[in-house]
């Protein structure tokens, strides 16, 4: 008989721990590898030590979510140049989910109320303050520019981790084959490149088009707004 592994010390297991644990094993098998079963395997440890840091798999997510804000800031300074800052705020977010799909499918889009997630808001409240935009307008632009970063990082990543789970990603594909193509022309006209769709280009041309309608903004407003 194999020796088993043996048991960690009880008490000995940080929630810092478990959260590496849980990355790897998503980065490793996928969203259903996720229980505190699997967990207590690959920790050496008994499953209620897990339960002693994380009362559920939704307290576990919330954990794994400020864990890639964390990830997403690390080395991060900010610059003199609002644009540039917000730009490299929103590919780390998306570098983040290209290189942990399954975590970030899963906690990307959850709020967490934790010390990173400040880190990450206190950094685009920042720059849209250098931009012009106090209080309210502040406030707005910062969730729309979070709604269009997070959301589309998390639906790339929901993606990505199809392969993780051993599915085909075929989700950016795709393919129209009408009765009479005449019917759909602008479809038709642009076939070619509808198979072909980049999500970093989709991504990278949101940010510009959200960037753009910020400086604009600005510009419009009254002296003193």
């Amino acid at each position: 008989m194999a020796e088993s592994r043996s048991r960690r010390k009880r008490g000995s297991l940080s929630a810092e721990e478990i959260v590496a644990a849980a990355l790897s094993l998503l980065d490793r098998e996928g969203e259903s590898a996720l229980t505190f079963a699997r967990l207590g395997q690959e920790l050496s440890a008994s499953p209620t030590a897990v339960y002693r840091h994380f009362a559920s798999r939704a307290d576990l997510v919330v954990g794994l979510a400020d864990h890639l804000d964390e990830l997403s800031l690390d080395d991060y300074e900010p610059s003199d140049d609002w644009r540039a800052d917000l730009v490299d705020l929103a590919w780390r977010a998306w570098r983040t989910a290209v290189n942990h799909p399954a975590a970030a499918a899963e906690a990307m889009g959850v709020i967490t109320n934790g010390i990173h997630e400040l880190r990450a808001v206190d950094a685009v409240l920042r720059a849209l303050h250098q931009a012009g935009l106090r209080g309210r307008e502040a406030v707005v632009h910062y969730q729309v520019y979070t709604n269009l970063v997070l959301g589309s990082a998390q639906s790339h990543a929901m993606h990505l981790a199809r392969v993780v789970d051993g599915a085909a990603d075929d989700a950016w594909v795709q393919i129209y084959t009408p009765r009479d193509p005449s019917q759909y022309p602008y479809a038709e006209a642009v076939k070619a490149e509808l198979r072909l769709v980049d999500p970093e280009e989709v991504f990278g041309r949101q940010l510009d088009i959200l960037l753009s309608a910020i400086t604009a903004g600005v510009a419009a407003a009254p002296a003193g707004a």
